[in-house]
């Protein structure tokens, strides 16, 4: 069964050039073709290729918006069909630890500021849901446009994980960083 996505879902949030928008079950027919992009694929830790039906059934789950979770879809303001060009997921589910944050976008769009655009907004929006004193994110080694984008917006490394990366089909290692709510409301 869909759930009713209308009723429940957050407010969506603009930026600049961007919409910030809860998913709908449409937005994985666009997720799609992004997840396989080997280009994308590669950091964000999806079977690459992408089987069909991976991104209907994770969007079948987002669209249910648990309390300790929420999915940002990216899409261009000046797009009047809202295509999702990109995608943020927070999870405060383990109370133990801060939230955690992951994110990705469309190839065509990378080095021209979205991302950077969308991470001030969907940040601004975890701690204001949560009582969290940071936010967790990790990205793999190499992946250099990442460490750039979160060093930027004040994250701290913490130390190093190893993470099975389903892209690659390999454990690699990852680099994990905290951005304290201090630092981020002092930005």
């Amino acid at each position: 069964m869909i759930p009713n996505t209308k009723s429940n879902a957050p407010a969506s949030i603009m930026t600049r050039r961007l919409c910030l928008r809860a998913p709908v079950l449409e937005d994985a027919f666009a997720i799609d073709p992004i997840y396989n992009d080997f280009e994308v694929a590669r950091w964000v830790n999806v079977p690459h290729p992408c089987p069909t039906g991976f991104a209907l059934e994770r969007f079948q789950r987002f669209l249910t918006f648990p309390p300790h979770e929420r999915c940002f879809i990216l899409s261009k303001k000046s797009d009047r069909k809202q295509k999702a060009i990109g995608l943020i997921l927070a999870n405060w589910m383990d109370t133990e630890k801060p939230p955690i944050v992951g994110f990705f976008l469309e190839s065509k769009f990378h080095g021209k500021g979205f991302m950077n655009e969308a991470l001030d907004a969907a940040f601004e929006e975890i701690f204001r849901l949560t009582d969290a004193d940071a936010i967790r994110a990790s990205h793999y080694l190499g992946n250099v446009a990442s460490e750039k984008l979160l060093a930027k917006k004040g994250f701290e490394p913490v130390g190093t994980s190893n993470d099975f990366n389903r892209t690659t089909g390999k454990t690699e290692e990852q680099i994990d960083l905290i951005l304290p709510r201090a630092v981020f409301e002092g930005a």
